[in-house]
């Protein structure tokens, strides 16, 4: 068996078929602060919306596996033009009347962290998405918000209805002139 770390798109069928095991690394990671004081990032939460999200148009999953072993995952789904995030103050019009690709999740198990595995996910995950922008929800207390700011990633709202409080951030998803992500 290979020790190489394997970066794919899955189906919805696949990531409905991996749930558990993907609650499993979920459940690790946001056991972590600034998560774990919120019952919003419960296995059950995450579950029973992940089972909705999987059927939304445009869903996509990348995971990371070395061996059997799931390292990470990446995780959305389209958001059409007018939509936006439920208790998140409105970003600009250019925002919101676009066509955006909504990520959910971007988990990486603590053993690969720092080692790119994230920026990896991402890419994969929007390699090929028609949409104008990405965009997320991004814990202002946590690490992964600073490193959304080095990658790119712009606020363009505020999540303050439930702590632990996040930002909205938009990333203006780049295409070659055929219409696909660069």
């Amino acid at each position: 068996m290979s020790n190489d770390l394997v970066v794919r798109a899955e189906d919805r069928q696949a990531a409905l078929e991996s749930l558990d095991e993907i609650a499993d690394l979920y459940e690790q990671v946001y056991a972590e602060p600034p998560y774990n004081a919120a019952d919003k990032y419960s296995r059950t939460r995450f579950l029973q919306r992940t089972r909705d999200q999987a059927v939304a148009s445009g869903f996509k999953l990348t995971t990371a596996r070395r061996g059997d072993a799931l390292e990470g995952f990446a995780f959305g789904f389209t958001m059409p033009p007018g939509a936006w995030w439920k208790n998140a103050s409105k970003p600009t019009v250019e925002v919101l009347e676009a066509d955006k690709f909504a990520v959910v999740e971007l988990v990486v198990s603590r053993t690969e962290r720092g080692r790119g595995l994230g920026r990896r996910l991402m890419n994969a995950l929007l390699a090929g998405r028609p949409e104008r922008f990405a965009t997320l929800a991004a814990v202002l207390d946590a690490d992964a918000y600073g490193m959304y700011l080095r990658w790119g990633w712009t606020k363009a709202a505020e999540f303050r209805a439930e702590p632990p409080f996040s930002d909205a951030l938009v990333l203006n998803i780049p295409h070659d002139g055929d219409g696909s992500r660069a």
